[in-house]
């Protein structure tokens, strides 16, 4: 590719990351609610003031009055009970083809990033504890769909780029993995709902990424932006923008 290519990919690549309609254009869409999620006709879209696409807190009066005023935090387990098959064809190809699923091991990456970014925190809202007990509040999540990014499929789409036209990054919309999450914090004293979240995400848009050839790389990534804008979420005032992530970047890991 000569270099005046690679620069107007490179600005191209730019000018999506900065545009916000852009960025909600290559956002992946919200996924069915599973039955883990309580009442989701109740849920709210998080809009531009949070992270997650749907959210959703209690009408009862004495649960929030509970929820509100607890300072510690249990994160359980991550359960996969309601991990959907794929429906990708490419991910499909790719388990065929040889590449593990690896649900456990990003379930237990998905609970580790948010134990860390509470304790990463400079003023974390929560103090985490061990276990759930009469004056705290309890995080499960739920991984609710894992597709797996097709390494083989983006490099093809490598090859195209240098040797074609930038504008075959825009084939990645087939390549690209997608995971889907679900939240809920629970009084632990009564298991009673207190909040809850639920977000998709895809890989993001990139002229060349070195995630782009790890079946899970773009997901850890995503997972990290989950567990940051949460805890970011939990102690800003309310009615205060906790930005999203962007659906677009240029670095190159």
């Amino acid at each position: 590719m000569r270099f005046p290519q690679l620069l107007s990919a490179s600005l191209l690549i730019l000018a999506l990351s900065s545009c916000s309609s852009t960025n909600r254009l290559f956002k992946a869409g919200l996924v069915a609610p599973s039955p883990f999620f309580e009442q989701p006709w109740l849920a709210q879209n998080g809009g531009e003031q949070l992270p997650f696409q749907k959210v959703w807190t209690t009408p009862d009066r004495q649960v929030l009055a509970e929820g509100l005023k607890t300072r510690k935090l249990h994160i359980a387990p991550v359960t996969l009970a309601y991990l959907r098959p794929m429906s990708k064809t490419l991910a499909s190809q790719e388990i065929a083809w040889g590449v593990q699923r690896q649900e456990a091991a990003i379930a237990m990456r998905l609970r580790e990033e948010f134990i860390a970014a509470f304790r990463r925190s400079p003023r974390p809202f929560y103090q985490l504890v061990n276990k759930p007990g009469p004056d705290t509040l309890t995080l499960q999540l739920a991984l609710i769909e894992l597709h797996p990014t097709s390494p083989k499929g983006n490099a093809v789409m490598t090859v195209l780029k240098f040797a074609v036209t930038p504008v075959a990054s825009l084939g990645r919309f087939f390549t690209k993995g997608t995971i889907a999450i679900e939240g809920k914090v629970l009084v632990s004293k009564t298991g009673r709902a207190y909040f809850q979240f639920a977000d998709n995400e895809s890989d993001k848009l990139t002229f060349i990424n070195t995630r782009d050839y790890q079946p899970y790389g773009h997901a850890v990534n995503t997972i990290r932006d989950w567990a940051v804008q949460y805890e970011a979420m939990t102690r800003s005032p309310r009615g205060w923008r906790v930005k999203d992530s962007s659906s677009v970047t240029l670095r190159p890991n």
